[in-house]
């Protein structure tokens, strides 16, 4: 028994549980996350009960890409500025406050619409924190499993929490849903506070123009980093953006009706929960080759759309998409916290995040016009074209197939930081 019990502890001292700052913020997330998928289904119930159409719902959920797109930038310039642990705390507080509103039982659109908004606005912050934040508290040869674990969890919330959601405005009310939610905030909050967070170097302050430049640089200074946040924009536009609208229509016109909708987002959601299951313990020689090709893998689920004739090659292709997705992501964010300066990291990390985040909802637009306009099998070709191609082309760029600058380009990129941003010393 106590040869068991020393074994259990020299395993948690070398594992990623055992770093007592990742289990906070895992806590942490995972209660964020709850209160994240709860909130938006309490959002829409609200807006349904008092007599909302689908365009209402629409404009109320489409607030939240508008906040991510106005705050995304300045998210990441002060989660470098100040202590990652104390945007992460702001951004968790002033979540409670806003879902708090939501227990006045208020059913008004423009309400729950600014609702959405500052949750959006709140979220732009925490985001690129927690990723910075995640970066400095793990050891270099814990990043991967830890990246995995969050991916995991997430993945789990995506798949329980709106189903949690679903169940309280049922069998309770939109209230009591809110209700869960602020607690889910409130825990991520109180969690967080317990957190004892590295200290970093920090380099004098400039203005947040001039610090978004510098994450900017940062991104010019690493060709591959460039390639990679342009092609998931692009691929969130012309690819991801046209299956989830068409993937409802297509589920009534094409393959029974709404189970298959339900059935697929599942599959998508527990291939992406395997994907992150595996990325805990496999660590690929070439890491940016396997996330690129997870990547890939979404151009499998248009052409699956459009050409089969039954619904389980679109299943298959729907849970390998989510596979490969989950892949490329944890490759892609421990990738990033090794290349990237740890000071200058909320910032390029927000970067990515918003190019992605003012692509999608113009994808989404557009789907609809252009699917009346041109016809359903045009728009998959296109984004079966676009899902497979882009990412396979970017593989062309220098460092691509192992998300990795090399030696000599990393110190021409040191040379180049300092005589480019002299006042900001590394």
């Amino acid at each position: 028994m106590d040869t068991l019990r020393r074994s259990t502890r020299q395993w948690l001292a070398g594992s990623v549980m055992g770093n007592r700052g990742f289990r906070t913020l895992w806590v942490s997330l995972i209660a964020s996350v709850a209160g994240d998928q709860i909130f938006p289904v309490a959002v829409v119930v609200s807006l349904l009960d008092a007599g909302g159409d689908a365009t209402v719902v629409g404009g109320v959920l489409a607030a939240r890409w508008a906040a991510l797109v106005s705050f995304g930038l300045f998210g990441g310039v002060w989660a470098d500025r100040l202590p990652r642990r104390h945007v992460m705390l702001a951004s968790q507080g002033f979540l409670c406050c806003v879902v708090t509103v939501g227990l006045s039982g208020v059913t008004s659109a423009w309400v729950l619409g600014g609702m959405v908004f500052l949750a959006g606005a709140a979220e732009s912050f925490f985001r690129p924190a927690f990723q910075a934040c995640l970066g400095s508290v793990l050891a270099p040869a814990q990043r991967p499993a830890g990246a995995a674990l969050n991916a995991v969890s997430w993945r789990i919330g995506a798949i329980a929490g709106p189903g949690l959601g679903a169940f309280l405005v049922s069998f309770a009310s939109t209230g009591t849903a809110f209700l869960a939610a602020l607690v889910a905030f409130a825990l991520s909050l109180g969690v967080l506070l317990t957190l004892r967070e590295p200290t970093l170097a920090r380099a004098p302050r400039a203005s947040a123009w001039k610090e978004i430049a510098e994450g900017v640089h940062e991104v010019w200074l690493r060709r591959w980093i460039g390639a990679v946040v342009g092609v998931t924009a692009l691929q969130s536009m012309l690819t991801i953006a046209p299956v989830q609208v068409l993937l409802p229509l297509l589920a009534r016109e094409s393959f029974g009706g709404d189970s298959f909708y339900g059935t697929g987002l599942a599959l998508l959601s527990v291939g992406g929960l395997a994907g992150g299951i595996v990325s805990m313990v496999w660590k690929p020689r070439r890491a940016g080759l396997a996330g690129i090709l997870g990547l890939a893998a979404y151009g499998l689920v248009p052409p699956a759309l459009g050409l089969s004739p039954a619904p389980w090659p679109v299943y298959v292709c729907l849970a390998l998409a989510g596979f490969g997705l989950e892949v490329f992501s944890v490759q892609w964010v421990v990738s990033l916290q090794r290349e990237v300066p740890a000071e200058r990291l909320a910032r390029v990390t927000s970067l990515d995040w918003i190019a992605s985040s003012a692509l999608t909802p113009l994808g989404l637009a557009l789907t609809g016009p252009v699917t009346s306009a041109l016809g359903t099998s045009p728009v998959l070709l296109l984004a079966t074209l676009a899902g497979v191609t882009l990412p396979l082309t970017a593989l062309l760029a220098p460092g691509m197939t192992h998300f990795k600058s090399q030696p000599q380009q990393k110190k021409n990129n040191a040379e180049k930081r300092l005589t480019s941003f002299p006042q900001h010393p590394i």
